[in-house]
């Protein structure tokens, strides 16, 4: 499987004002100019039955700051943690473009019955969510309630954190934080450590901060990452470890979350048990006849647990807005299942083969085949 990064993002330099919406006047008119650069090749609606699409949320601003951050009193519009301005339009674009790639299959007209958005409990995914709809189901004849405002609201779903084990991973569960434990320490990753001993030790010296673990260096990645899209200048010693020396790292802190079989049952089997249901209802007629599109909006970690879970276990550090896309096909009488992949909203749509399902990737057999990672009895395997 190979992830490729696609188009740069354009805006990723600065706030955007008015000088850059003149600078970069291309990108901020693609809703005008039809994405026909974007997407040279639509989707085989007649085969296509089910969509089924997990994408992270937008750009942010930071989680936080470190000690001898030249930044750390920055002004971040809208506070720490929040969707940014460039995040909101990248949601906006993704979804534009998503009603692009999918103009033969979706209805153009938004209908409670075609589709079923969720959302993590954040503001940023929620805010995500309801960006791409903007982008995917604007106003169209009688739904037109304000002439000077092409949008209409259209629900997400979404539940506290302490109860969501499927798309925010926050519910507790006993086992699973044992079986973390014992991935952090395992030899694995501890020689992991060792071995880069030096560069823990330099970050610790020039950040001021404690950076001994995986889990602290991921957080000081995604801040740098950050800091460096909106056009503020990293300080020096940045130059020899940011990114090439640390993203490897920060990767395989979201990775540890399915590093066993079983931590793959707890940590996103549910979300895999859930589009296998609605796949699988869909052959059965027992899925809402009209239901074609079901949609989450999560968090980087949401995206590779997925990714994993479905037996893609290549490192990767997703994008703001990296999308995991699943269709169910028919054809000749049979169901395929086809795997996708966009680095971010501008990327180009990567089609993934699932090696131990087969190319095409029947859908009885994918069933099969993602049993192991299917947890029976969620709250007994965590052993609450």
């Amino acid at each position: 499987m190979q992830f490729r990064r696609g188009y740069e993002h354009i805006t990723r330099h600065g706030s955007i004002s008015l000088e850059t919406m003149s600078k970069y006047w291309c990108f901020l008119l693609i809703p005008l100019i039809g994405l026909c650069f974007l997407f040279t090749v639509n989707t085989a609606s007649n085969s296509l039955k089910l969509v089924q699409i997990l994408f992270r949320h937008g750009e942010r601003s930071p989680l936080e700051s470190y000690p001898l951050d030249p930044h750390k009193d920055h002004k971040w519009p809208g506070g720490w943690n929040q969707l940014s301005n460039r995040g909101k339009l990248e949601e906006y674009n993704l979804g534009l473009q998503l009603a692009e790639r999918y103009k033969d299959f979706l209805p153009k007209k938004y209908h409670l019955e075609d589709v079923l958005v969720q959302s993590s409990y954040a503001d940023r995914c929620i805010m995500s969510a309801q960006l791409v709809l903007a982008g995917l189901f604007p106003p169209i004849k009688d739904q037109i309630w304000n002439t000077n405002l092409m949008w209409q609201p259209i629900p997400v779903h979404s539940i506290p954190r302490f109860i969501d084990n499927k798309i925010a991973l926050k519910k507790k569960c006993s086992k699973y934080d044992d079986l973390l434990k014992e991935a952090l320490n395992s030899e694995r990753i501890q020689k992991l450590i060792v071995n880069n001993t030096q560069l823990f030790d330099y970050i610790t010296t020039n950040t001021g901060y404690n950076v001994h673990d995986i889990g602290t260096l991921e957080t000081l990645y995604n801040t740098l990452e950050i800091e460096k899209l909106n056009g503020l200048q990293l300080p020096d010693w940045t130059k020899s470890v940011f990114p090439d020396k640390m993203k490897d790292i920060a990767a395989t802190s979201l990775a540890i979350f399915t590093e066993t079989l079983k931590m793959k049952k707890i940590h996103g089997g549910m979300l895999l048990k859930e589009i296998l249901e609605h796949m699988n209802d869909k052959v059965n007629l027992t899925l809402d006849p009209n239901r074609s599109l079901f949609m989450y909006s999560g968090h980087d970690l949401t995206v590779v647990s997925l990714l994993r879970v479905l037996g893609f276990d290549e490192l990767v550090k997703p994008e703001f807005g990296a999308s995991v896309i699943i269709e169910l096909h028919e054809v000749s009488d049979k169901y395929i299942v086809k795997f996708l992949y966009k680095a971010n909203p501008l990327a180009e749509v990567n089609e993934l083969v699932l090696e131990e399902c087969g190319n095409p990737c029947y859908l009885e057999k994918f069933t099969n085949v993602s049993s192991k990672v299917i947890p029976s009895d969620w709250e007994k395997e965590c052993q609450n």
